[in-house]
């Protein structure tokens, strides 16, 4: 025991001797790394725990795509997608009974209110080509023309049947497009007498130059229905276009071909209110 003690102040006299300053430095140098390399070690563990314990799994969504939106007779919306894709069923809460209860009665005083001649349409609710489900585009529909901005300014009152209907409403696949009419194309939504049809591809994705014009895809939707059942209304493409830059643009204007320097809109104008 009594020998340790010289052993032990030789060392702290080694230490302390200042002709060695480079290689206390470099121990002391080494210790440090040791300790960083531990700390990195125990953070990547709790790290991949705490990543363990709260992954969830992953869902699929399925999304169809294609290119315009309007049609040669009647026609609308159109010209290249863009935007992120959004497939026919959505997870949009769903319109209940009494919803459509009240939208309906909405629109029903909005359109009395109007003084004009009352006109009132019972519409079905179709599909051609595989389109999936079809329960956020009827919502949708029903919205549109029971929204007191919309075709209600005009004295016109919508309700939705199975059979009896004055117009069908279809959200169709771009490859059954041509079935209504040869002149419907694939990259277009049409009118055909008392059918209007809603190109997928549009519904799904929009139109690039409307939707960086300020739109959104849930109101470029609500225009394409406006504008596809203004067609069967009586109204024609571009009976007005747009008259100022910065201007909404006129509902009846293909908006989907060119804003003509107006901003989107998706309800009719004051001097579109009428029904022929």
């Amino acid at each position: 025991m009594a020998g340790r003690a010289p052993r032990r102040g030789r060392l702290a006299a080694w230490l302390r001797d200042r002709r060695r300053p480079g290689l206390v430095s470099a121990m002391l140098a080494v210790l440090a790394v040791i300790a960083l390399l531990a700390a990195v070690s125990v953070a990547a563990v709790v790290r991949n725990r705490v990543m363990a314990s709260s992954a969830s799994p992953s869902t699929g969504v399925s999304t169809h795509s294609s290119s315009a939106s309007s049609s040669p007779s009647s026609s609308s919306s159109s010209s290249s997608a863009s935007s992120p894709p959004s497939s026919a069923s959505s997870s949009a809460t769903a319109l209940t009974a009494t919803q459509k209860t009240e939208l309906a009665a909405k629109a029903a005083a909005t359109a009395k209110a109007s003084g004009r001649e009352l006109h009132h349409y019972v519409y079905c609710i179709a599909t051609r080509g595989d389109v999936g489900d079809t329960s956020q585009f009827s919502d949708t529909v029903f919205r549109t023309l029971n929204d007191t901005r919309g075709w209600a300014r005009a004295g016109v009152t919508f309700s939705q049947a199975s059979s009896g209907c004055a117009m069908t409403i279809y959200l169709a696949a771009p490859t059954a497009m041509k079935s209504f009419s040869s002149y419907c194309s694939s990259d277009y939504s049409c009118r055909v007498g008392d059918s209007v049809i809603i190109n997928l591809s549009r519904w799904d994705s929009g139109v690039s130059t409307w939707l960086k014009a300020g739109g959104t895809l849930s109101r470029y939707r609500t225009m394409v229905i406006n504008h596809e059942v203004g067609h069967r209304l009586g109204h024609r493409d571009n009976e007005t276009t747009c008259s100022a830059s910065g201007a909404r643009a006129p509902l009846m204007q293909e908006q989907s071909m060119s804003l003509r320097g107006c901003i989107p809109n998706e309800w009719p104008l004051d001097d579109e209110l009428w029904v022929s």
